[in-house]
């Protein structure tokens, strides 16, 4: 008797490569809509917004522009200067 392909095949796992541009302007455009959202809900809050809170909300946007900035410097780097082994 044949035994049943179906129950002795192994199984392999799926390797899914999806490629880091496409992240990247995924990263970057999440972080936009996020930056103008925070940008254009600050002159509609400005009446209840104190000064420090204005600043800590200055400080965290620069923050997100900077570390941008760098996760596009090392995607920038990482496709110009390709490993090979």
């Amino acid at each position: 008797m044949k035994a049943n392909r179906a129950a002795t095949r192994v199984s392999r796992p799926v390797v899914v490569r999806a490629s880091s541009e496409k992240k990247h302007v995924q990263v970057e455009a999440a972080t936009i809509t996020a930056l103008s959202t925070v940008l254009m809900a600050m002159p509609a809050e400005a009446t209840s917004i104190t000064p420090s809170l204005k600043n800590l909300i200055g400080s965290v946007v620069a923050g997100g522009v900077v570390l941008l900035a760098i996760f596009g410097a090392i995607v920038g780097v990482s496709n110009f200067d390709k490993v090979r082994r």
